[in-house]
């Protein structure tokens, strides 16, 4: 590439990079008549105090405290609270053999908080003798410290978050993001095993056999996707209840939640968070071109 043309390429993209004329905020969407309207603002346009609403949009969005509306990036913590756990439960599972089944000696959680117990009482001793300080925080340790030959998927896991789970602290899961809509929008993909049921059946009459097994309302929307859930995953999160203990949760709703929906889930809130992000930054860069100062 020329020099000259090189020089006209950059010049035209730092242009186009101080064009904000199509920086726009779009409002919330409202029902009208069955028809929803949605109120369209140029950035370029706004007043200063209306800038600074918008941004505070945005902090709002992406990191508020509240419980019931929590910023994205507190979702994001919750998301992952919610894997470590499912992994914790299905790793207590493993150890009494009715998760992962081989041929090994099943140990039940009591025991095996024993042996934790055991293993921590151990090791401060020894720390003691050679003049070292204890460990009291075990969060960060991990679980392969204490058990040897651990499947991948256990072996981040801190012995804390075992030891909460030997004595019942996971708590519950609160399925409140997971609504019905969103569960179902991820659409459907039998299993080989699943299909084989539905020989010489038509799509159409495969959803709506599926929907009413699913008591799903008839006009919910349901489609076949190859990104889609198979039928006992779609009902193994449909029928979990708003609130559900992870020690009672069955091992398929556990995998399925933890290498599925969370992670569908997750990737979702990211792309959340890219989108306020990019919007915070053009709003600063029409604030910044009129010389306004915005305050986080």
């Amino acid at each position: 590439m020329s020099t000259a043309l090189g020089d006209a390429l950059s010049k035209a993209l730092k242009e186009k990079k101080r064009d904000f004329s199509s920086f726009v905020w779009k409002g919330e969407k409202i029902k009208d008549n069955k028809k929803y309207t949605q109120n369209v603002e140029l950035m370029q346009d706004m007043s200063p105090e209306r800038l600074q609403e918008c941004y505070t949009h945005c902090q709002k969005m992406l990191y508020n405290d509240d419980v019931k509306n929590p910023g994205r990036y507190n979702v994001l913590e919750e998301i992952d609270e919610a894997t470590n756990k499912c992994n914790v439960e299905l790793f207590l599972r493993y150890c009494e053999n009715s998760y992962l089944r081989n041929e090994r000696e099943a140990v039940p959680r009591r025991t095996f908080y024993y042996a934790i117990r055991q293993f921590i009482e151990n090791t401060n001793n020894s720390l003691r003798e050679e003049g070292k300080e204890e460990i009291e925080d075990w969060s960060n340790i991990p679980i392969s410290e204490a058990a040897n030959n651990l499947p991948d998927e256990f072996e981040n896991i801190s012995i804390e978050d075992v030891i909460s789970g030997c004595i019942g602290y996971l708590g519950a899961y609160d399925k409140k993001h997971l609504t019905m809509t969103f569960i179902t929008r991820m659409g459907l993909w039998l299993s080989k095993s699943e299909e084989g049921e539905f020989k010489g059946v038509s799509n159409k009459e495969k959803l709506k056999i599926i929907k009413t097994r699913l008591h799903l309302p008839e006009k919910l929307v349901l489609r076949f996707s190859d990104k889609g859930l198979s039928y006992h995953e779609m009902r193994a999160m449909l029928i979990l209840p708003k609130r559900q203990k992870y020690s009672d949760m069955t091992t398929e709703q556990l995998v399925t939640l933890r290498d599925v929906i969370l992670l569908r889930y997750q990737n979702e809130v990211k792309s959340h968070i890219y989108n306020w992000k990019k919007l915070q930054k053009q709003l600063m860069v029409v604030a910044k071109y009129k010389g306004i100062t915005l305050n986080d």
